[in-house]
């Protein structure tokens, strides 16, 4: 009587065996002392260690005038809907903004390309923000420094 049950040789079952043993030593070496370039057998560091409890939280993040309120400086939200990019695109590029300033016109052409109908911003600066933390709590203290910033005009 044939039950349908395949049975597995000895062959089969000693190279699946080694696979299993390659990767669990794959996964405990990369647990020990494995980080971000041995993922996925490595855990990502953002996910694997903990902020100090005393320091600061760092948040990047641009700030736009527009005709209407050439003055102020108002927080914009670096989004896709926005500017067509994702606030980690902008932070990965903070060292060529840095350096060549004007490519956050590219922003503003984006935001207008995008959203038409609101006001156009006229000046755009990348801003990085510490907020000190004393005791895992928030001292009330923020530090601002604007890394890069561009105008429409002359």
């Amino acid at each position: 009587m044939d039950t349908g049950v395949i049975r597995l040789g000895a062959a089969s079952k000693a190279w699946r065996a080694a696979v299993v043993a390659m990767l669990a030593g794959l996964f405990c070496a990369g647990s020990l002392v494995g980080d971000d370039p041995w993922w996925p057998f490595g855990p990502w560091r953002m996910f694997s260690t903990s902020q100090a409890s005393t320091g600061s939280v760092v948040s990047t993040g641009i700030e736009v005038q527009t005709a209407q309120a050439p003055r102020d400086w108002v927080p914009a939200p670096l989004t896709p809907d926005t500017v067509g990019l994702n606030r980690a695109e902008i932070e990965g590029r903070i060292p060529q903004i840095v350096a060549h300033p004007s490519r956050l016109g590219t922003l503003a052409a984006s935001h207008a390309a995008l959203r038409p109908g609101a006001p156009a911003w006229t000046a755009l600066r990348v801003v990085r923000r510490q907020i000190v933390v004393v005791d895992r709590k928030p001292t009330g203290e923020v530090r601002q420094q604007t890394l890069a910033q561009w105008s429409a005009g002359p």
